[in-house]
């Protein structure tokens, strides 16, 4: 073996968190991991994330009423998901309507 000492992965995958744009996007994964407690279960069904760009995650919703009843609801949404991260990772939050032809999951 050469003289290098081998990085532990949970060491790794830490540098790449803080590194890489790969990283970025494995601690976005969290708000899909936790979207039941972030939005609550009955919701869970009618809404669902769909992207995260420049600290904006983007939430796809069944209808204008499910909207603006989340609007309402957005920053106390928001300090979930950066107190699960334990830092800042959405600033603000955008919600869409579906598709009438986007199948729900």
């Amino acid at each position: 073996m050469s003289g290098v000492d081998p990085e532990h992965l949970g060491d790794l995958i830490s540098k790449l968190t803080k590194t890489t744009k790969l990283g970025q996007h494995l601690e976005h994964a969290l708000i899909w991991q936790e979207w039941e407690h972030i939005i609550g279960k009955p919701l869970m069904d009618s809404a669902r994330p769909v992207g995260v760009r420049d600290g904006q995650l983007r939430v796809e919703v069944a209808n204008n009423v499910l909207m603006h009843k989340l609007a309402y609801r957005k920053w106390d949404m928001i300090g979930r998901i950066n107190r699960l991260a334990r830092k800042e990772l959405v600033h603000d939050i955008f919600f869409l309507l579906a598709d009438d032809d986007t199948p729900e999951s």
